[in-house]
């Protein structure tokens, strides 16, 4: 075995102690980069993981409601938390929108004035469920309309399960589970195409009612 004169040991041991800690850092493998959470963008409460790409910025879409109305609450209530006049899916031959009858204690389903969405389902005068087609509003989890199977499970990875659609074999949904009983769900229902064409948030029975209210 050949060995180094103590001279030569001495040099090297010099040369390593020498070495900056800015060498060091750069000779170290690179980190794998991990995109961080938006510090501004509070967890939501029933969501066991937040995701680390949640995108959102004042989403007015929550687990408990949307923007000033929660779920549970009377169309009273509603309506004066909402912010924006709410009216009726019905519209009559000249296109006006057709009154909502407050006092009804079926199922039927409110939107903004002037907006599309969200469309706010009642029955028995309280607020169960809400839908969105829009893809400007992200769902509570960073989920969107336009997004695929595989983005939604990189965002929801806990208590996500997939199901297929009622009348569509070539749709599916994702429907997220609430970590509380009793808590609201997420659903996302994915055309055929593989993305998310609208989402609803709400309560059984109303958030798997597949015909709007039936």
């Amino acid at each position: 075995m050949k060995h180094l004169p103590i001279a030569g040991l001495l040099l090297l041991s010099l040369a390593a102690c020498n070495r900056s800690p800015e060498t060091a850092a750069a000779d170290a493998p690179a980190a794998a980069a991990t995109p961080a959470k938006d510090a501004s963008v509070p967890a939501d409460a029933d969501l066991a993981t937040a995701s680390p790409v949640d995108p959102r910025r004042d989403s007015p879409a929550r687990l408990d409601g949307f923007g000033g109305a929660t779920l549970g609450a009377g169309i009273a209530e509603v309506r004066s938390g909402f912010g924006t006049p709410l009216q009726g899916l019905g519209t009559d031959a000249a296109g006006k929108p057709l009154p909502a009858d407050d006092a009804n204690e079926g199922c039927y389903f409110l939107r903004p004035q002037d907006a599309e969405d969200p469309r706010l389902m009642f029955e028995a005068r309280k607020l169960v469920r809400y839908d969105v087609r829009s893809p400007s509003i992200v769902a509570p989890g960073g989920g969107r309309v336009g997004m695929t199977l595989g983005e939604l499970q990189v965002l929801y990875p806990e208590r996500a399960d997939v199901g297929p659609d009622k009348y569509d074999d070539k749709a599916q949904h994702l429907r997220v589970r609430p970590a509380q009983e009793g808590a609201a769900i997420i659903d996302f229902a994915l055309g055929a195409d593989g993305k998310v064409g609208a989402w609803r948030v709400g309560r059984t029975p109303q958030v798997d009612y597949a015909e709007g209210c039936g």
